[in-house]
């Protein structure tokens, strides 16, 4: 039942002088309850669309689930109503956050409805789709020189209307959705959150279902660049004001994870800097006018050694905590920009301790650490070519952060929950392997 939880014992303190509201029920989710609740000793409402063993039983979290996250007036409504709990008066100030895109997205849409209730510390709407729609970031990069995939976005009206393809693309390609909100509600057989596509009759198949599923937005049919999970790059950037990109953070994934609800997923990350990425994702940032957070995924191409890049999130990453552990909470960004630095110096518990390499005009984090979400002995297992090479280093010098291992959660359920997931992750590992090419 909407608003309703197990753990009803929970409350927000009554003097706490503000509320993070956290749409979504992953590790990202838990990632930013926890980075308030480090830096401020808060507590964060956080709203799945239903409890789940990553959120309960935290000293960082109350769950409030909404029972959907896919029928947007439910969860507007059920917002509305958290808020009036939250705040009857309007005295409480309530930042909202949403963890995917599609729940990102369903604030920005939902602005005017949410903003009387709610601090909301995204770009508007129009500014989102130009980054987050594939087909704009694409057509962005080619502007820019920034290097990216040969890339065609498919338009599935025109294809269903019998527009053909090109022919002679460059097969294997990689196909996913342009618009990645709008791809939840597409059901079809052997749908996936990002397909491999081998020749022009995989390709014709597959473009077939997706036109039967009612799915109108562009389909992305893309290069596929060669080289296994160590390839993958990610970089994490905050502009404090519209086209001002003051902080980057970068990093190399050492695993993903391939199990299909979150294939793509980062399971491994080491940190460091790259100056060619952070220069390329600032260019960009800065052409879209972008505040905030966002982060840029992106691969390393053995053919020519290049990063090419693939997508801006409009929002952190779930796996953004590999930030705060550098010594750079993100929830402190949030505080200080959208509240005010008054809202930050009266509260914090915490001291930071994040260093920099300048990289032009933008701090960029230099702590070099590993965040995993794996058990160290499946991690070991893993570590392949010179990323892995520093994940060893980074593991001989005890510098390895879990973001669901925090010494602050005391509550047995809360640590059974985490041997569990850590069981888990070797059964997962086991029926769905790592790619290593």
């Amino acid at each position: 039942m909407p608003g309703s939880t197990k753990l009803e014992h929970m409350r927000v303190p009554e003097n706490q002088p503000f509320v993070p509201v956290i749409l979504g029920g992953d590790i990202g989710t838990y990632s930013l309850a926890r980075e308030f609740h480090e830096a401020y000793g808060f507590v964060s409402v956080v709203v799945p669309a239903a409890s789940n063993g990553v959120l309960d039983y935290s000293v960082a979290t109350v769950v409030r689930p909404a029972g959907t996250m896919t029928e947007a007036d439910v969860v507007v409504r059920h917002l509305q109503e958290i808020a009036r709990d939250l705040s009857p008066n309007g005295e409480r100030k309530l930042l909202l956050f949403g963890s995917l895109d599609l729940q990102v997205t369903l604030i920005t849409r939902h602005r005017e409805q949410l903003s009387d209730h709610f601090v909301i510390p995204y770009v508007d709407i129009d500014t989102m789709e130009r980054a987050a729609l594939k087909e704009n970031f694409y057509e962005l990069c080619a502007e820019l020189g920034v290097p990216h995939p040969t890339t065609l976005a498919v338009d599935m009206v025109e294809h269903a209307e019998g527009k053909p393809l090109p022919k002679n693309l460059p097969y294997p390609l990689i196909g996913k959705p342009a618009d990645s909100s709008a791809w939840v509600h597409a059901k079809f057989e052997g749908k996936k959150k990002i397909h491999t596509i081998t020749d022009e009759g995989d390709l014709l198949s597959l473009l077939g279902r997706i036109a039967g599923s009612g799915y109108r937005q562009k389909f992305i049919v893309q290069e596929y660049v060669p080289g296994g999970d160590d390839h993958m790059r990610l970089c994490t950037f905050w502009a404090d004001r519209p086209g001002h990109v003051t902080f980057a953070s970068y990093g190399e994934v050492v695993v993903e994870e391939h199990s299909p609800i979150v294939l793509g997923n980062s399971a491994g990350i080491v940190t460091g800097v790259n100056e060619e990425v952070i220069n390329h994702g600032v260019r960009l940032l800065e052409a879209l006018n972008w505040e905030g957070f966002g982060m840029i995924d992106a691969k390393l191409d053995p053919r020519d050694g290049q990063v090419k890049f693939f997508e801006l999130n409009p929002r952190l990453g779930r796996n953004h905590y590999y930030v705060t552990a550098t010594g750079h909470n993100v929830a402190r960004f949030y505080v200080r920009r959208y509240l005010g630095e008054e809202y930050d110096a009266a509260n914090a518990v915490s001291t930071e301790n994040g260093s920099y390499q300048r990289v032009g005009d933008v701090d960029a984090a230099n702590a070099e650490l590993l965040y995993t979400v794996l058990p160290m002995p499946l991690l070991r297992k893993h570590l392949r070519g010179p990323v892995g090479e520093k994940a060893k280093r980074m593991i001989s010098a005890k510098r390895v952060v879990n973001p669901l291992i925090y010494k602050a959660e005391k509550h047995p359920r809360r640590w059974a929950y985490v041997a569990m997931n850590a069981v888990n992750q070797v059964r997962k590992f086991r029926q769905f392997p790592p790619r290593t090419s």
